[in-house]
């Protein structure tokens, strides 16, 4: 029957979620040495830049969240076809607002203190800036940082907990007619690009041709619209599971026209900057929309086609991934504050702090983390420090 699919354990989409985690340590690693400015969500630009680091962050920008969403919605399904809505919510509690709560109360002073540091040029002058953001006084203007993402997914489960069970009940045979017209839909290049025009439309609020990212405890509406449109896509895949497979179907055309989509967008928003008009908008959100689907579906083809058999590293840096994203923040602020001095390629100074950040993160997961309190915390288990032992893995496990 449609939506029975078997629950085996989808390595593909364990890997892709836990790519799109690590690609923020790219992202932020580059944000410091952009040759624009990315205005309030990063203060500190290197007097050292790079086009690389422009690149990297436009297009990582462009799909990250998005695809993350889609495979939070579709794990999230999973775990309330599995638990009921009532155990949901307590997992939900568990492995996420849990980690939030503690992780911000830690590391947001972290930030706030390692921009300071960075923007006063390093040295004993940031020392002594840094100082303040470690007192109480930053708490006076509070943001969520990069830990946005876990407090949007809280408020998607919270809806998706009221709501499904009233449509469960309401919808009847309806429901089915829907959920088999998104099962042909999905798959197919048609689906695709009016998913594009969808996410166009959720655009077409926001301050610029893109996804705004609201990093208050209020969130914006508009950009909690945007992304409820990917974590519903992800929720209504899981319902129909068993087109995943053709989901992933030709990676490389979905990969290739999703780059000269971006390039297109990337000209639309170049050129309309300067003096932006409601006609430079709709374009660029159109632009926008049509790229990042085609990024999303790109991407998971990529991953279903190459990943779908477990792999040591591959799931290693899966379970990694959580706490990684978690913490990676402040080093990758702190990092270029030390490097600010330096009158070296801002292209170096990138690969230096992502080099740094990344194997500050993986080396602490791995001693403190993976088979430590900590570690299941956050992953519900603790896991041996070697890598993960694939062969045999049983297969009536979907990963959490």
């Amino acid at each position: 029957m449609p939506g029975t699919h078997p629950l085996k354990r989808l390595h593909a989409l364990d890997a892709l979620r836990g790519a799109m985690m690590l690609l923020g340590l790219v992202l932020h690693s580059a944000a410091s040495y952009t040759t624009y400015s990315l205005e309030a969500a990063w203060p500190y630009q290197d007097a050292h830049r790079t086009g690389l680091a422009d690149w990297l962050v436009f297009i990582i920008h462009l799909f990250r969240m998005p695809a993350f969403f889609v495979m939070a919605g579709f794990f999230a399904a999973f775990l309330y076809a599995r638990e009921g809505t009532a155990g949901f919510l307590a997992h939900r509690a568990r492995r996420l607002l849990l980690p939030l709560v503690a992780a911000w109360i830690v590391i947001f002073p972290l930030v706030r203190s390692g921009f300071a540091y960075a923007l006063t040029g390093g040295g004993r002058v940031g020392l002594d800036a840094a100082t303040q953001g470690l007192t109480i006084a930053p708490y006076a203007d509070p943001s969520l940082a990069h830990l946005w993402f876990i407090y949007y997914l809280i408020i998607f489960c919270l809806v998706a907990a009221v709501v499904v069970p009233i449509v469960e009940r309401v919808a009847g045979g309806a429901r089915g007619i829907l959920l088999n017209a998104f099962a042909r839909m999905a798959p197919t290049v048609s689906g695709c690009l009016l998913l594009g025009v969808v996410s166009a439309v959720t655009l077409l609020p926001m301050s610029k041709p893109t996804l705004d990212t609201s990093f208050a405890f209020v969130p914006a509406l508009r950009v909690l619209v945007a992304y409820a449109v990917f974590f519903t896509f992800g929720w209504l895949l899981f319902a129909r599971r068993e087109v995943v497979p053709a989901v992933g179907q030709r990676p490389w055309r979905y990969l290739s026209a999703a780059f000269l989509a971006s390039i297109v967008y990337m000209v639309i928003v170049v050129s309309t900057a300067a003096t932006p008009t409601f006609a430079g908008h709709l374009a660029g959100i159109s632009a926008a929309g049509i790229a990042m689907w085609l990024w999303i579906y790109g991407v998971t083809g990529f991953f279903v086609r190459y990943f779908e058999e477990a792999r040591p590293l591959q799931r290693y840096l899966s379970d990694a991934s959580y706490w990684m994203y978690l913490i990676h923040l402040p080093f990758a602020i702190w990092i270029p504050g030390v490097l600010a001095p330096l009158a070296i390629p801002g292209a170096l100074k990138l690969l230096i702090v992502l080099a740094a950040t990344s194997a500050v993160t993986v080396a602490t997961y791995h001693l403190f983390v993976r088979s430590t309190a900590i570690g299941a915390f956050l992953n519900g288990r603790k896991f041996e420090r070697a890598l993960p032992r694939v062969a045999g893995t049983p297969a009536s496990v979907v990963s959490e």
